[in-house]
């Protein structure tokens, strides 16, 4: 189960980044410096399957997606204990890749 406290990096086209994030429940919250993030989340076995709206309230802040303003992003994971490593891409635009991985901070 994922449910907890989850610091999350990651790698997108137009550069790197880092934040956190909590799964309870089928939902996800979270945020960095420049987004926040809520959204939902499916685990079936060791897969995580996430859907998440970033909502740009920074906008000195970058995306590392390379794109301005709010985003749909869909991630897919794989879970080995306290660490998922997964990719997405943004929902508009498929061919927009990023490197995700999680590491679980605290458990709820």
């Amino acid at each position: 189960m994922v449910d907890g406290l989850w610091i999350v990096q990651y790698h997108g086209p137009a550069g790197v980044g880092g934040g956190v994030v909590v799964f309870t429940k089928g939902q996800v919250l979270g945020g960095d410096s420049g987004f926040a993030y809520v959204g939902t989340y499916e685990e079936k076995g060791d897969v995580l399957k996430v859907r998440v709206s970033a909502t740009h309230f920074d906008q000195n802040i970058p995306s590392v997606m390379g794109i301005p303003g709010n985003h749909d992003l869909i991630i897919e994971g794989k879970i080995t204990g306290d660490k998922i490593d997964a990719s997405g891409a943004l929902a508009a635009y498929p061919d927009t890749k990023t490197v995700v991985q999680l590491s679980r901070h605290h458990k709820l």
